[in-house]
């Protein structure tokens, strides 16, 4: 599974932790994350993975990641659905790539009506108010790459944003990240739909992806 069994961090180790947790609270995206971090299964990261998910979200997002996907993509145009909190589209576009962020917003569902404000401050970068299909129809045509992290597992979304973006626009490709076949995210209908596309420099711009222990996500070029 790519993961340790769980050891007791060292005081030191702890506070790695602590600051970690204050750098994506600021939002800032740390350059990268240390071993003990993503390859131990320990109570410090457990809660650390709760922070991100709640910050951050699903995805765990570094500068050295960011930096070279960025180049992968260079001067072609992105949309991110189900952006969330909007961290990768917010470090993608500090490294100047061209891209529109969209999310339905579903997150704030059980929120206070008097924390809206509170809660919208926790966009990393501006995140427009769209369902993902209804991204795919308004903005498609114009999209070379379409990128979609961490879809549910119990549901066609997925399905139906790779046909949507198929229809609109036959030439894009999408970068999805998530688990695969059987895991928690996309369901198998998604898996049968789609033909994923060879391409040694898109793997080589990935080789720095990080995840957290007893989670096998990664990023998947398909079309």
């Amino acid at each position: 599974m790519g993961y340790r069994k769980a050891t007791k961090l060292s005081e030191s180790q702890i506070l790695i932790l602590s600051e970690i947790k204050e750098i994506i609270i600021n939002k800032d995206i740390p350059n990268s994350y240390p071993d003990f971090l993503v390859g131990n299964l320990d109570m410090h990261t457990y809660s650390l993975r709760n922070s991100f998910i709640k910050y951050m979200g699903f995805v765990l997002v570094s500068k050295l990641w960011i930096k070279d996907l960025s180049k992968w993509i260079g001067q072609r145009n992105c949309l991110e659905v189900m952006a969330g909190l909007g961290a990768l589209s917010h470090g993608l576009r500090e490294e100047g790539v061209s891209l529109i962020s969209t999310d339905d917003y579903s997150w704030q569902e059980g929120i206070k009506r008097k924390d809206s404000t509170l809660t919208n401050n926790k966009l990393w970068t501006q995140v427009e108010r769209l369902d993902a299909v209804e991204s795919i129809e308004k903005y498609g045509k114009d999209i070379d790459i379409v990128l979609m992290s961490w879809p549910p597992y119990d549901d066609n979304t997925a399905t139906r944003i790779l046909e949507k973006m198929r229809s609109i626009n036959p030439s894009c490709i999408m970068i999805y990240i998530g688990e695969g076949r059987g895991g928690s995210t996309a369901n198998d209908d998604f898996f049968d739909l789609l033909e994923k596309v060879e391409d040694e420099s898109f793997h080589k711009a990935n080789t720095r992806f990080q995840k957290w222990s007893l989670t096998n996500d990664h990023p998947l070029l398909i079309k």
